[in-house]
């Protein structure tokens, strides 16, 4: 397993839909269902991290076990900014209306 790297993390949907491309092109058809269960994971829990995109990396980590010739070291990650507004960025025209 990769280090997680501060302000990342993968992507759920977009794994899922890249590993069933990937898999669609290679002739094999996978649902959702059956990602499910090779995932030991229930329909419901799929369907909450795929619409939540939100997934224990341990999840990732076993899909790319049971799926590595599919999508193998694929990583779909998104960052997240979290800046927040620093006061010296006012100009004066803010200034004015307050």
């Amino acid at each position: 397993m990769r280090n997680k790297k501060e302000n990342v993390r993968e992507v759920f949907p977009a794994t899922i839909d890249r590993l069933k491309e990937r898999a669609h092109d290679a002739g094999v058809t996978l649902t959702d269902v059956a990602i499910a269960g090779e995932l030991g994971i229930s329909e419901q829990t799929f369907e909450f991290y795929y619409q939540k995109d939100k997934a224990p990396a341990e999840i990732f980590h076993l899909m790319r076990e049971k799926y590595k010739k599919f999508i193998g070291t694929l990583y779909i990650e998104r960052m997240i900014f979290t800046d927040e507004p620093d006061d010296s960025d006012l100009d004066d025209e803010d200034l004015e209306n307050d």
